[in-house]
């Protein structure tokens, strides 16, 4: 398989990279109760964010495989 087939996934697990990275770089002020609650409110954005590409991405991926969903059923 070449790589052009996998260029929408690479595209989004490097923007999960890149949610990540953003993420434990902008650490809070503990001593701020307004920069932790904005830390954590970001926090959750890119949680969900992450959840729902994982997802595309998973899709994606198993689109190409077709599954045998037929039955065996033997003659009498």
């Amino acid at each position: 398989m070449t790589n052009k087939k996998y260029q929408k996934e690479l595209s989004l697990l490097n923007e999960i990279y890149n949610d990540m990275i953003e993420a434990t770089h902008n650490e809070p002020d503990l001593n701020d109760i307004e920069s932790m609650r904005i830390y954590i409110e970001n926090t959750y954005r890119i949680f969900n964010r992450t959840i729902f590409r994982v997802n595309e991405i998973k899709n994606s991926l198993t689109d190409e495989i077709k599954l045998d969903t037929s039955t065996w059923n033997p003659p009498a």
